[in-house]
């Protein structure tokens, strides 16, 4: 069960020297002492404990391929590749405390941190980081998601489907989430129950297909009530043919264009509220069963929202 800091490799790519400076590609924007940071959690356990379609450990590696040869926008700001930390076996807990040690002092040098997963397991690590960075300050979570993921620890223990317990356990009473592209079916009256008895904000999937708008007013509110927003994004949400190497494909799902817009919407929003947006995770990327790579490439392009700003 061995957990360990993996060294970042080189990014390389695609170059278009023919069209001059301004022809140029994420690899390209690679290098130490970036404004931003990327991180991965290279990590199956959550992901075997929920009984899920295991592949997770591979999502880093494949997401950073996918980054690597999209065009930079002519604005982009530069990056820092920190490497990951790999888990070897069962070793989740250490490899959450690991990743929350490495995302506090990324963040300490970076203005934004993205982590990569891993399964939704990755979003305790990330929250313990940014909560150890920023002890004082109160944390909005948003979370794009088909899935609630407020499940109790079973008898394995903690899982991808129990970040958002662990989080409130923390300390309940400034726990404050909201989850947006919930499937009503994938989710358990038990879970709906706990959400809101625990004042959890939800946006249903149905929602979002019949007005792509309906999450902005809560989006606001808690952007209003916070001081730091703290931002996941499960690639479940997007329906099974945007991407189909996740553990759990949606046959319904939010559509990529949808999902780009509510990026958009909560970037800008804590831009015109003064609410930082320091750190971002992408989780459920699971490359043994995705499908000409569809679903590392839906999920670089929201990666690349956050990664370019």
């Amino acid at each position: 069960m061995a957990v360990a800091h993996i060294p970042p490799r080189p990014w390389i790519g695609r170059e278009d020297p023919e069209d001059g400076a301004s022809a140029k590609r994420l690899h390209d924007l690679e290098r130490a002492g970036g404004t931003n940071a990327l991180i991965g959690f290279a990590c199956e356990a959550g992901v075997r404990r929920n009984k899920g379609r295991v592949g997770a450990r591979q999502g880093p590696a494949a997401l950073r391929a996918a980054l690597a040869g999209l065009a930079a926008p002519k604005s982009a700001v530069s990056f820092t590749d920190m490497g990951d930390i790999g888990v070897d076996g069962d070793g989740l807990e250490a490899g959450q405390a690991l990743l929350a040690q490495h995302v506090s002092q990324a963040l300490a040098q970076h203005s934004r941190v993205i982590v990569l997963g891993g399964g939704h397991e990755t979003a305790f690590g990330s929250y313990c980081g940014l909560a150890s960075h920023y002890p004082n300050k109160k944390i909005g979570i948003i979370n794009l998601d088909a899935h609630l993921d407020l499940r109790n620890p079973g008898h394995d223990g903690p899982s991808s489907g129990t970040p958002f317990n662990q989080i409130r356990n923390l300390a309940p009473e400034q726990f404050d989430y909201l989850c947006i592209g919930v499937a009503e079916e994938a989710n358990t009256a038990a879970l709906f129950e706990r959400a809101d008895a625990w004042g959890v904000n939800v946006i249903m999937d149905k929602h979002l297909l019949a007005d792509p708008m309906a999450a902005n007013a809560q989006i606001a509110a808690i952007v209003a009530r916070s001081d730091l927003i703290y931002l996941t994004i499960d690639i479940d949400l997007l329906p099974h043919y945007q991407a189909p190497g996740v553990s759990a494909p949606a046959a319904r799902g939010v559509p990529l264009v949808t999902v780009e817009s509510l990026i958009e919407k909560v970037m800008d929003v804590c831009k015109a509220e003064n609410c930082p947006l320091p750190l971002a995770d992408i989780v459920e990327v699971s490359p043994p069963h995705d499908k000409d790579t569809m679903t590392a490439k839906s999920a670089a392009l929201l990666i690349r929202h956050l990664l370019c700003n």
